[in-house]
């Protein structure tokens, strides 16, 4: 009866020894399953702070893809992880922490690309804000050069004054059509001393009353502008800058007739003169 007694006592004790181990290993097993579940939780943030890294260096891209690897090997040896060992549970701990390490050096880079993009892209739009201005102020000095060059251009040209058209005979009076010897065109060229100096050609243009132009000869042009004209005289001249009186003369070919004419002056290329005259 005592051994009987004794080994009941034994597996009593024996029985609550396990009770007890087992009650500890289930919140072992239980401290550890939430463990697991934490340090999962905390690979899945990893990963979307991974996918939420944004840059256009491809090198680093690369390097970012590889700890994307990394956590996705974990997260699959984790779904395996049997929740039974602390060791396997501080592996995770610690490669979870070298990830994060990881993350914070690679966040730093990424920030520090992006702030010397932006100074880049700011340094860009400020030179081409510069460049603008430049090729503006250049189109600028271009058309006021171009303005000056027509205003120097028009304040060179010669010009006619007093310009008058008269028939005379052959002492040089002013007769009727009838009489006429020939026509005398009258004219001043005023003071310049912008205009070019030297030698310079004058043409006389006459039109009829019927529109049609007293040639010269028949080779009688000169260009005006983009075009042949017919001229009906030409006198060329030495112009230095001062005024100057000058008379051209159209001898009379027979082809005059009563009414009235329009005379014009050359010179140049420019028009420096008009006028309107009766033969009576």
């Amino acid at each position: 009866m005592f051994i009987i007694y004794g080994l009941s006592a034994v597996l009593v004790i024996l029985f609550i020894f396990f009770m007890v181990e087992w009650s500890k290993n289930k919140k072992h097993i239980a401290a550890i399953h939430q463990e697991k579940e934490l340090l999962t939780q905390e690979l899945s943030e990893l990963s979307t702070n991974y996918d939420q890294l944004k840059t256009s260096n491809d090198t680093l891209n690369e390097k970012l893809m590889v700890e994307q690897e990394k956590i996705a090997t974990l997260l699959d040896e984790m779904k395996k992880f049997r929740d039974n060992s602390y060791a396997e549970i501080n592996k995770y701990k610690r490669e979870i922490g070298t990830l994060k390490t990881v993350l914070r050096s690679y966040v730093v880079q990424i920030d520090s690309l992006n702030r010397l993009n932006q100074q880049l892209v700011q340094e860009n739009t400020q030179v081409k804000q510069q460049m603008d201005w430049v090729r503006e102020r250049n189109t600028k000095l271009e058309n006021e050069q171009k303005s000056m060059q027509k205003v120097i251009a028009i304040a060179s040209a010669l010009t006619a004054e007093n310009f008058t058209v008269v028939p005379i005979n052959k002492k040089g009076k002013e007769v009727n059509w009838k009489k006429c010897f020939q026509l005398r065109a009258d004219f001043v060229i005023p003071k310049n001393v912008t205009a070019q100096r030297g030698t310079h050609i004058v043409y006389l243009r006459l039109k009829r009353p019927d529109d049609k132009v007293i040639a010269f000869s028949e080779k009688s042009f000169f260009k005006f502008q983009n075009a042949s004209l017919t001229y009906s005289a030409k006198r060329e001249f030495e112009y230095e800058g001062e005024r100057l009186e000058m008379a051209i003369y159209w001898p009379n070919d027979g082809s005059l007739v009563k009414g009235k004419y329009t005379a014009e002056l050359f010179c140049d290329n420019e028009n420096i003169g008009s006028t309107e005259f009766y033969l009576k």
